[in-house]
């Protein structure tokens, strides 16, 4: 079961993966876009890992029980207390409901966890549900989804295919590169300061397709007549003006 679900998700990856190059390759931007050490502070894969899978180099066999130990000591080093300072056992114990002397054998390795105990230290340091458990490739493939999300954003603003409501409800929620987000900012910000186009109004477009369907020899008899009244027509509320004295 875990390999043929690696498997999906490797062929997930291999497509988000797809899918980012030709957004960059669109946008004319490179993949100094991608905030490496975001993805490496989200899963806990080292930059230059995750450098080479995103080159094609291929997964390597992992240790589970390795690779559980090595992103438990990661969060403790990463996910601090609001001072700064790393918890404690006996705190990391207490928000993930198993006792101090266990969170010592888990992080250096001498104990393998149990669902329930994955489960509570994923809830304490908010992580995603099968943090510790994901594979590298399941672990980047998730990691990219937002990358890919903001990716698509900010082409579709670039392109402003979208509506000016759909542009304001588009935003990408916690974008994982800096560079993604200013570029996101630039592009709704430019599509934004664009006037919203007037309402058509029915008549004129009535008028237009009538115009449209008459023969070309009796569109260019009416043209000058239309031309002609539109420059009878003052602008509304304009007062007419006596004519000069002689």
């Amino acid at each position: 079961m875990h390999a043929a679900a690696d498997a999906s998700q490797a062929d997930d990856l291999a497509v988000i993966l797809t899918a980012i190059n030709e957004l960059l390759s669109v946008l004319g931007m490179g993949r100094d876009a991608i905030d490496l050490d975001d993805v490496f502070y989200q899963t806990g894969i080292p930059v230059d890992r995750i450098h080479a899978v995103l080159n094609g180099e291929e997964a390597e066999p992992e240790d589970l029980q390795e690779v559980f130990k090595q992103r438990l000591v990661f969060l403790r080093e990463t996910r601090l207390k609001p001072g700064g300072k790393r918890y404690t056992l006996d705190e990391i114990a207490a928000g993930a409901g198993i006792s101090h002397g266990q969170v010592g054998y888990l992080l250096s390795g001498d104990r393998k966890p149990g669902f329930t105990v994955l489960a509570g230290l994923e809830r304490f340091f908010d992580v995603p549900p099968g943090f510790f458990t994901a594979t590298e490739r399941q672990a980047l493939h998730r990691s990219l989804k937002p990358v890919h999300e903001s990716l698509t954003h900010v082409a579709l603003l670039k392109g402003k295919g979208i509506s000016q409501l759909a542009l304001r409800s588009s935003i990408a929620h916690g974008t994982s590169s800096s560079r993604l987000g200013q570029e996101l900012r630039t592009a709704l910000e430019t599509a934004l300061s664009q006037p919203e186009p007037e309402p058509e109004d029915p008549e004129v477009r009535e008028l237009a397709d009538k115009m449209l369907s008459l023969p070309a020899k009796s569109r260019r008899r009416v043209i000058p007549l239309i031309k002609d009244l539109l420059g009878l027509m003052r602008p509304e509320g304009e007062s007419p003006t006596d004519s000069p004295a002689q």
